[in-house]
């Protein structure tokens, strides 16, 4: 009886320094990707592959000219995975406004997703990131001009923004609707091989 505890101990033993070994890499990304946000996977250009492509069709958020603030955390995108919402509309002065959107990833457990405005990319020089979205407002549908766009500089994502010129005539809301969004998927190289 004895033998048999020492031998099932050993079995029990060795089977948890198994699952150890093989779960203690994927804990050690875990906490990384939590503590350090989605740039820490951007920045793995060894371990995960980077994905982006156009998101299909037109996004329109309305927005509040009159109370500029009431506009902060209006959704212009919404898939379940991620989400763009208006992060601040300022008013400049004798430009007319800068609406700043804020896109928020999603970690997934092999890799991360972010909807942007924005492609994050590899070159030889390191990770580049272009504003692809394009921006029109009002009933006439003049284009914007793309206004700021930055890196993975929130754990969970990016912000970019667009120039709305003065409305001529004296309205209240304006719809913006931005087009040519840009799919960002990164997915571990592991789960490949």
């Amino acid at each position: 009886m004895k033998k048999y505890l020492n031998m099932n101990t050993l079995y029990l033993a060795a089977a948890i320094i198994a699952v150890s070994a093989f779960m203690l890499p994927r804990v050690i990304e875990a906490v990384n990707l939590h503590l350090n946000g989605i740039s820490y996977i951007a920045d793995q250009t060894e371990d995960y592959y980077k994905i982006t492509e156009p998101v299909e069709g037109e996004y329109t958020v309305e927005l509040d000219l009159n109370n500029l603030e009431n506009n902060e955390g209006k959704i212009l995108y919404d898939d379940g995975d991620s989400q763009i919402s208006v992060m601040k509309v300022v008013e400049q002065e004798e430009m007319g406004y800068e609406v700043v959107f804020r896109s928020h990833a999603n970690e997934l457990p092999d890799g991360a997703v972010l909807v942007s405005g924005i492609a994050h990319d590899y070159t030889q020089d390191g990770t580049t990131h272009s504003i692809e979205a394009e921006a029109t407002a009002g009933k006439d549908a003049h284009q914007l001009s793309p206004s700021t766009a930055t890196g993975l500089s929130y754990k969970d994502g990016d912000h970019f923004g667009f120039y709305l010129d003065a409305p001529a005539e004296d309205v209240d809301k304006v719809a913006v609707t931005v087009t040519n969004l840009q799919l960002n998927l990164w997915m571990e190289k592991a789960i490949f091989e």
